[in-house]
């Protein structure tokens, strides 16, 4: 099936395939055809040629002379276990520092995600599932120090595969969200990390 793209062409095919990655449904190894992705996405073969370098250039490709490109091998058990707790360190700092201001715009936006993602998570919405995910840690992270700590943390989930096969539902990643919001609505800030660092495995 032909996808229907606007510009930027190659951020809106490098999302996509970054979705697919970081969701577990490309596995590692995985190789990437330009000619192939150019008559699904329905573009030429330009943009795509960038997508792939941008996400080669984030680690998620990997690419080698005259073998092409291919989804790269998923972090060591000593590795994941380095990059999940940087996770936990920034957006924790990044809630704890919510927690000064308890600034109220962004339990809106928290919120209107979680009602979206409970959405996507009933109808099995995969992709869009991975998306509200993500985004709802941005919204975290982006909410410290006016988003600088953005920089830091997006490198550091790049390289992460996201562990949906944990959940018996997708319903259940959308309640351990649930979770850390509710508890900022309650005031309880050191029950809002505890949920949030338990919750990024």
């Amino acid at each position: 099936m032909r996808m229907k793209l606007v510009p930027n062409l190659q951020e809106q095919v490098a999302s996509h395939l970054r979705l697919r990655i970081l969701s577990g449904q490309l596995a590692p190894g995985t190789p990437f055809r330009e000619q192939v992705l150019a008559e699904e996405f329905g573009v030429s073969r330009g943009p795509i040629r960038d997508a792939l370098l941008t996400l080669t250039k984030e680690g998620l490709l990997h690419g080698r002379p005259n073998v092409g490109v291919r989804v790269a091998a998923a972090p060591s058990p000593f590795k994941r276990a380095v990059i999940v707790n940087l996770r936990r360190e920034i957006e924790g700092a990044a809630l704890a520092r919510w927690f000064q201001t308890r600034d109220a715009a962004l339990l809106e936006r928290l919120d209107a995600n979680l009602a979206e993602y409970q959405r996507a998570c009933a109808a099995s919405e995969f992709g869009r599932v991975v998306e509200l995910d993500m985004a709802f840690h941005r919204l975290l992270v982006e909410s410290a120090e006016d988003g600088s700590l953005v920089d830091v943390w997006l490198p550091v989930i790049l390289r992460m595969f996201l562990r949906y096969s944990r959940h018996r539902m997708l319903v259940e990643s959308y309640q351990e969200h649930a979770a850390v919001v509710a508890a900022m609505h309650a005031g309880d800030e050191a029950g809002a990390i505890a949920l949030l660092r338990a919750h990024i495995v």
